[in-house]
């Protein structure tokens, strides 16, 4: 339980601490809009809380249902390569970006070591509410590949920036932002056997993300039209996903 554990505190950390661990990671708010730094409280500890706190918690006795765990391994293996990928592309091989890079392939290959290895047999959905979680998982891993494979238009999306002093940070969401988002959307929409489980870490991913755009419009200043909008999107999202787990419509 150790992966899920440190991933769970990895998101509280962000969801507290967003400048400063941003400022660890190179990035900071662009020039205008110093609230942009709330995004550590959403886009980034959203998706880390609701992937440990599921892992921890969505589980039987003794073992984790099918896919949580290759969901993570999946997501730190990626958010490590990614991490790589800025070290060789990004001209950022300094000791921040190798800590990380090797703390996330630690942490996937721990929790690869316990993941239930499912076959890949993805299929068309067949009823409405599966249609929604498709697309939004969909969604997810779109946002994934943009960070890994466009940083720099991802970055913009967010509002944020590298620092003077770590222009290498243009690269920075290749790394947990890509591992987490293409992980969960991924994995998702291949494995069906998994998708009960993962459908309530997706639900929780964008409700989580949400809460933490609304404790940034309090706590950063950020009462802005997109953060407004982009709160009612998110825990839209996350709202009408568990509605339909639940049955409730």
């Amino acid at each position: 339980m150790l992966v899920p554990f440190l991933t769970l505190v990895i998101g509280v950390l962000y969801l507290a601490f967003p400048r400063r661990i941003l400022h660890f990671c190179g990035v900071e708010a662009v020039d205008g809009k110093p609230h942009a730094i709330g995004e550590g409280r959403s886009s980034y500890a959203g998706i880390l809380i609701a992937c440990g706190a599921g892992c921890l918690f969505l589980q039987e006795p003794l073992a984790l249902q099918p896919g949580l765990n290759l969901m993570l391994a999946f997501a730190w293996l990626i958010a490590g390569f990614g991490i790589m990928i800025q070290g060789l592309v990004d001209d950022g091989l300094d000791f921040r970006v190798f800590g990380r890079m090797l703390l996330s392939f630690i942490l996937g290959s721990v929790a690869l070591q316990t993941a239930e290895l499912l076959a890949i047999n993805p299929q068309m959905p067949r009823f409405g509410a599966d249609w929604v979680f498709a697309s939004v998982a969909v969604l997810t891993a779109g946002l994934g590949l943009i960070s890994l494979f466009m940083p720099k238009i991802a970055l913009k999306i967010l509002k944020l920036k590298p620092q003077e002093t770590f222009p290498y940070a243009k690269g920075e969401p290749r790394g947990v932002l890509a591992g987490f988002y293409l992980s969960l959307g991924m994995i998702y929409l291949l494995i069906p056997q998994a998708q009960l489980f993962l459908g309530f870490i997706l639900a929780g991913a964008w409700l989580f993300t949400g809460i933490g755009r609304f404790v940034s419009i309090l706590a950063d200043r950020g009462a802005t039209l997109y953060n407004f909008a982009g709160v009612l999107f998110e825990a839209g999202i996350g709202c009408l996903l568990l509605a339909l787990l639940f049955g409730v419509i």
